[in-house]
């Protein structure tokens, strides 16, 4: 018996094995997880989490983790090592399945070993066993039948057997033709006895028919004869017969060899198939439960944050189920659990053992991955009555009987659960073995979580170091428990007022109130004041929590509103620019035309103030366009520029080249000649000749240098959404870089990553068309991409 067989049993341990083993792949599995114990080694507890870690991603991430085909040979293993044993066509197959399954599964962890290394490092000890598989699968088909094709030997005798066969049939059907013209046949069929074609003769015409009687009918009015003309015939299949038998021994011996000759390596494929098993079945009851793997440490405070009762969760929703929030070490390291009957204590206590039972076991636990539990080494649990009618122990006796065992061996590596300590005897006294039993506990080192109704323990406690009271809440107004647990203040039975409320008399209960005496009363009434206060207390700081996780909403959506407003800004002077650029080509060209214009009227009076007219309405235009695709960015720019009258600039809205014909002015306008038009522009809009093309070759190698980086994204390792998400914003950055086309690389794998890649790429308004790429792009595993 292990340190912690009692406390399992007692705590429900073996429930949620049952569960577990629902999810496991194989009787193999299922037996392993039967069996599981708690850890006490550190690094063995936090490997069995990792790799149930590592198993549930790929559950979550694949379509299939290839678990099917797992059997348990290891009896058929040891069968092989018996002198002289052969195993059947059947526990063949079963050892070809199981090794097959051993070789797609290593196969499949292999190619995914970047990402699940503790997984590879485990399934990196199958061995393989190509030529078992090989000539199983050769010799033995699905039906497990020793297939033709086995040998040469034995296609040959069963193709003898079948030519056998046909020549006597055909000799019996002539026979039967015959003996039926002559009224001697009972029916008019060939069937077999023993092995042997026989016809149904009439039993008074036997003496005239040449044979040998192998049988009668029930009614004695049929015997069936083997034809003496056939009697050689059946002879030589009989001996056929048993050659086929002999061949396929022969065949069954050698693969018995062959698996008895890889026994070691089977028995240790098996081994990490068991475990492998075991770890997918945990990985599974994980995700049913939303686990997680908590903070583990040789030592130190267990901590539970929003945790589930197991065994609840197997029997109602998780939103129908109060979390257990609870700490104990550090300041103290025994909680005493006070409160009104039904109202969760001993549901509490049990969760904190099941939870660390479970955790010790590999088993991922429904709470917070910020919970923290250290490894225990010794479990004590005193729940129930325990007592024993065998050795005549009332329930008083019991209990301190498993007092006396637990104060002998409970040490700081020890965690103690004791339901209604010091219960079933006198009160005065139990609560006074009860404080004696919590002092010595605190004093070993144990955390010990207790359950209690009397009041002198709880002022006992108080006074205490080392010790912290705890209650689970009750409704005052509905007189109902809520069944949540409250750190640092004592719980009141509440006996009088769920009396009152189940209907006892009133005038009973009032006599009891007075039986009670003032000063109990006044305790009792202090103690409801102070989880009053508490309360309100709690419910102050989940408003606050609650205000300041609005406060930080309404910031990210200003955040984002800002975000927004800047992109159409941006957006916004971009068309800008682009209608600058236009309206400058248009102007070169009004002017053009209006200078040949003046020309070919040789420049009539009328025809050059219209032209000059035209200019002047082209050069507000662009004076006004300057002015508002003016920015920041610009102004910082125009920091850096010194100007003179005579030097040639360049726009930045327009690309045109222009002359400087005046200095700034206070407000940073310049007047700049581009081709015959005078305009007024802010230097930051500017560039000098030189300059700019210094920015542009800088810009161009720059745009150049992003777009090479950004014309793929490489996906490989992620899973789901996180691929998809990733791929959402590269699409966006391309979108905004003006690319046409992109290249996605996934990889090629099992092809479901490509597969959701390519669905979210049909239904994105973004993408024009998307494609596998070609044997020069990646193949399949790459999609590309054209962008609208």
């Amino acid at each position: 018996m292990t340190p912690f067989d009692r406390a399992a049993d007692t705590l429900d341990l073996p429930k949620i094995l049952h569960r577990i083993q629902f999810y496991a792949a194989s009787d193999l599995g299922r037996e392993a997880v039967d069996a599981l114990e708690p850890l006490t080694d550190l690094g063995e507890i936090s490997r069995a989490h990792l790799l149930v870690a590592e198993m549930k991603r790929l559950i979550e991430g694949e379509d299939s983790v290839p678990m099917d085909g797992i059997k348990d040979i290891r009896p058929l293993v040891q069968k092989s090592s018996i002198q002289n044993s052969i195993l059947l066509p059947k526990e063949l197959l079963a050892v070809a399945s199981t090794v097959q399954a051993a070789r797609i599964i290593r196969s499949f962890i292999a190619g995914r070993k970047d990402f699940v290394p503790e997984l590879f490092r485990l399934t990196d000890d199958i061995s393989t066993f190509k030529e078992v598989e090989h000539n199983v699968q050769h010799c033995i088909d699905q039906n497990g039948e020793v297939k033709d094709t086995a040998s040469k030997e034995l296609r040959s005798i069963r193709q003898s057997i079948i030519d056998k066969q046909q020549s006597i049939r055909r000799a019996l059907e002539r026979i039967l033709k015959a003996t039926s013209e002559q009224g001697m046949v009972q029916e008019e069929i060939i069937t077999t006895r023993d092995g042997r074609m026989v016809i149904p003769i009439k039993s008074e015409l036997k003496n005239r028919f040449p044979g040998f009687i192998h049988s009668s009918s029930a009614s004695g009015q049929t015997v069936y004869i083997e034809p003496s003309e056939t009697l050689t015939l059946n002879n030589e299949i009989t001996e056929l017969l048993f050659q086929e038998k002999r061949e396929v021994e022969r065949i069954l011996r050698f693969l018995t060899t062959l698996i008895h000759a890889r026994s070691d390596d089977l028995r240790s494929t098996v081994h990490v198939l068991e475990h492998l098993d075991t770890v997918y079945a945990k990985a599974r009851y994980s995700i049913e439960i939303k686990g997680n793997t908590p903070f583990i440490s040789n030592a130190g405070s267990l901590r539970i944050l929003n945790g589930f009762h197991p065994v609840l969760l197997l029997r109602h929703q998780r939103e129908s189920i109060v979390p257990l929030n609870m700490e104990l070490g550090g300041a103290y390291s025994t909680v005493l659990i006070t409160g009104p009957n039904a109202g969760g204590k001993t549901v509490a206590l049990k969760a904190v053992g099941l939870l660390a039972l479970m955790v010790q076991c590999g088993i991922h636990i429904p709470a917070s991955p910020d919970s923290q539990f250290p490894v225990f080494r010794r479990m004590f649990v005193l729940i129930g009555d325990n007592q024993s009618i065998e050795n005549d122990l009332s329930t008083y006796s019991s209990q301190v009987m498993h007092l006396k065992r637990i104060t002998e061996e409970a040490d700081g590596r020890s965690l103690v659960l004791i339901d209604e300590i010091g219960s079933n005897t006198d009160p005065s006294e139990g609560g006074a073995l009860a404080a004696a039993v919590l002092d010595h506990l605190t004093s070993a080192g144990a955390l010990t979580v207790a359950t209690s109704h009397q009041a002198s323990l709880k002022a006992f406690v108080h006074s205490r170091p080392g010790m912290e009271n705890g209650a689970m809440e009750f409704d005052q107004t509905t007189l109902l428990p809520t069944y949540r647990y409250r750190h640092g203040v004592p719980g009141s039975s509440y006996a009088l007022e769920i009396a009152q409320r189940m209907g006892l008399l009133p005038q009973i209960v009032e006599n009891a109130r007075t039986q009670l005496g003032d000063q109990k009363a006044k305790i009792e009434q202090l103690m409801l004041d102070l989880e009053l206060k508490g309360k309100a207390v709690e419910q102050t700081l989940e408003e606050a929590a609650e205000n300041s996780r609005k406060s930080k909403e309404l910031a990210d959506s200003y955040e984002e509103r800002l975000r927004l407003l800047k992109q159409e800004i941006r957006e916004t002077k971009k068309r800008a620019l682009e209608e600058a650029s236009e309206l400058v080509r248009s102007a070169a060209a009004t002017i053009e035309n209006t200078v040949k214009d003046i020309r070919s009227q040789n420049a009539s009076r009328d025809v050059i103030k219209e032209g000059k007219a035209s200019i002047a309405r082209l050069t507000e235009q662009l004076s006004a366009l300057a002015k508002e695709t003016d920015s920041d960015g610009h102004r910082e720019r125009s920091k850096e520029l010194s100007l003179n009258v005579g030097d040639t600039v360049v726009l930045r809205s327009g690309g045109q080249t222009g002359t400087v014909l005046t200095l700034p002015d206070k407000n940073g306008n310049v007047t700049v000649a581009v081709n015959m038009i005078k305009a007024r522009i802010n230097i930051a809009n500017v560039a000098s000749v030189s300059r700019q093309r210094i920015t542009m070759s800088d810009s161009s190698r720059y745009i150049s240098m992003e777009r090479n980086t950004s014309m793929e994204v490489d996906v490989r390792g992620m899973y789901g959404e996180e691929a998809v998400s990733a791929v959402d914003k590269f699409l966006d950055d391309a979108v905004l870089s003006g690319l046409q086309r992109v290249d996605i690389i996934h990889g090629k794998g099992t092809g479901s990553l490509r597969k959701k890649i390519g669905l979210f790429l049909e239904q994105d308004s973004r993408v024009k068309m998307s494609r596998p790429g070609e044997w020069n792009e990646g193949g399949m595993g790459v999609t590309v991409v054209e962008l609208r």
